[in-house]
């Protein structure tokens, strides 16, 4: 029997909500701004339309909470590009801090144990939460003790300084502890 292809579904664009231009606007006079920003003052609706088809561009409604409503001279594609933009950038910048997990165990080599701490260290400046597991498999589930001494270790050993958010958490498996900056 042959296998059934999955199908590639296109996530649909994420839509900047557009405002009224030209015919949808449906108010009897508007309060006119020019493309330079200058008020140019209140007009019939027919009249701002034909106004900015003279300079080939579009009549978008600005404020219509108004009286008359607020609409202005502009290029409706290019006003909708830098509002994607702008929004894009403004969601890049307000990305919050995430928790970073970094796994070790109780046989961990100095290499891998040096790289883990640094990469703690990196993650803390940054600003993120690193959560610390030691894992622990077969005979190494009954020292619990070794494994909350090495967990000491490795905090004391970050560089630029940590300090566990909370107690260490107990698990079937291991240890785990939440790290943050010294404050």
């Amino acid at each position: 029997m042959p296998s059934r292809r999955r199908r590639y579904r296109h996530r649909p664009k994420v839509e900047v909500k557009k405002p009224p231009a030209n015919l949808e606007i449906s108010a009897p006079e508007v309060r006119l701004i020019g493309v330079d920003g200058a008020q140019l003052g209140v007009f019939a609706i027919a009249d701002a339309i034909a106004r900015a088809q003279e300079d080939g561009t579009d009549l978008v409604m600005v404020a219509d909470k108004a009286n008359p409503p607020v609409v202005r001279i502009m290029d409706l594609g290019k006003h909708l590009y830098e509002k994607r933009k702008k929004d894009a950038k403004q969601k890049s910048k307000s990305k919050e801090k995430d928790t970073k997990g970094l796994r070790i165990g109780l046989k961990t080599d100095d290499h891998d144990w040096n790289l883990r701490l640094s990469q703690a260290s990196e993650f803390i400046q940054d600003g993120h939460k690193v959560k610390l597991e030691i894992r622990l498999r077969g005979r190494e589930k009954q020292r619990f003790d070794l494994a909350e001494a090495k967990l000491r270790d490795f905090i004391q050993g970050v560089p630029g300084g940590a300090r566990a958010e909370d107690s260490f958490a107990r698990s079937q498996h291991g240890l785990t502890v939440l790290l943050t900056k010294i404050s």
